[in-house]
């Protein structure tokens, strides 16, 4: 995640845990507040900028607002924050992921970062793991443009508008290694390999027969639904 600032923050909890004063489970999850703090802002698009000063002070501000319990004294503090130091709430957070294109075609780290917000809610919906190191990002409307005839039929009479608008976010998204089988297929051929997969992200296709806009956007609610608990705020 490249979250480098938050280390200064860190160094002092980690004392606290060597100093027997914090549970590894609280020390998780203050790691996990972390996590959520620095994903629902990835998401929303607030810039990393404050994020310093912010970190800098965090330690003893989380000891003021709460000495003898510190995860709660964390999240006390993280929604407390506004303007260039807000910690999204829920609504915000789940239109963004629902509305605004994540994958990027110029920025390696900024799709890495993609892959891995479909592994964690991968991990989060089954306990049997399957290994997604060696799996891509697949977009299940294709990238490729024109889009073939089957694909525009399935769209409808706004297929560029859809394409335009709805490729890169979401619920368009998921995982898989079988990136050159799937290419630029039909929706009917990418399904027979989707629904095979073992990856639980894609049983979801499972229940699907059509690509369409309405099933895009109900993807990515069923997609942000999850998240927001992933990331709890």
């Amino acid at each position: 995640m490249d979250f480098t600032t938050c280390h200064i923050f860190l160094l002092n909890i980690y004392y606290e845990y060597e100093s027997q004063r914090l549970s590894i489970q609280d020390f998780e999850k203050i790691l996990q507040y972390l996590e959520s703090y620095f994903v629902r802002r990835w998401i929303v698009g607030i810039p990393t900028r404050a994020l310093g000063t912010t970190f800098n002070n965090l330690y003893k501000q989380v000891k003021q607002k709460n000495p003898e319990d510190l995860v709660n004294g964390l999240r006390q503090v993280l929604i407390s924050f506004e303007k260039t130091q807000v910690f999204p709430d829920d609504n915000l957070f789940y239109q963004h992921i629902i509305n605004e294109p994540l994958y990027n075609n110029k920025s390696s780290a900024a799709n890495e970062r993609v892959k891995f917000l479909l592994e964690s809610i991968e991990q989060s919906l089954s306990k049997e793991r399957v290994d997604t190191l060696p799996m891509s990002l697949e977009h299940i409307m294709p990238q490729k443009s024109p889009l073939r005839k089957e694909w525009q039929e399935m769209l409808g009479a706004d297929y560029n508008k859809v394409h335009k608008e709805l490729l890169h976010t979401l619920g368009n998204l998921t995982l898989t290694q079988y990136n050159s089988e799937l290419s630029n297929k039909s929706f009917e051929e990418k399904l027979k390999i989707l629904r095979a997969s073992n990856v639980t992200l894609n049983q979801y296709f499972r229940k699907v027969d059509v690509w369409n806009e309405q099933e895009i956007k109900s993807r990515a609610e069923y997609l942000a639904n999850i998240a927001i608990k992933v990331w709890p705020r």
